[in-house]
């Protein structure tokens, strides 16, 4: 789930099987990592549908599905939208760390629509 519940905010759709990563942690062994690869595309150019389908039938990159799927990760719907909050918090913040990193307004408003639609609003909502 970690790994698809950041690409929900990023609008990440390059989702492929070889773009998940996993971190090792000694004596515990391989994780999945939390993040890897990640591509934020606005949806003008990409919409928001992803390669790699998390259920059976939607590859809308949508927090409705991912919240759905969350059984399949273990989670329950609680720790589900907790961390779907903890993401959308993070991702909100974008404009921010872009603008720290020289972004310029310009190429801030050509990324906008990659990072804040309706699916952020709805995450982070659930932290509300």
């Amino acid at each position: 789930m970690a790994a698809h519940r950041v690409q929900r905010p990023d609008s990440n759709t390059d989702d492929h099987l070889r773009n998940h990563g996993f971190l090792y942690e000694g004596p515990a062994g391989w994780r999945l990592s939390p993040a890897y690869d990640l591509n934020p595309v606005p949806v003008d150019i990409t919409p928001r549908i992803l390669t790699t389908a998390i259920n059976e039938d939607d590859t809308t990159a949508s927090l409705d599905v991912a919240i759905s799927v969350a059984p399949y990760f273990e989670l329950d719907d609680a720790r589900a939208r907790d961390e779907a909050a903890a993401v959308a918090r993070g991702v909100a913040t974008w404009r921010d760390e872009a603008t720290r990193r020289g972004l310029t307004k310009e190429e801030c408003a050509r990324m906008a629509s990659a990072f804040e639609h309706d699916d952020l609003k709805a995450a982070l909502a659930f932290g509300s």
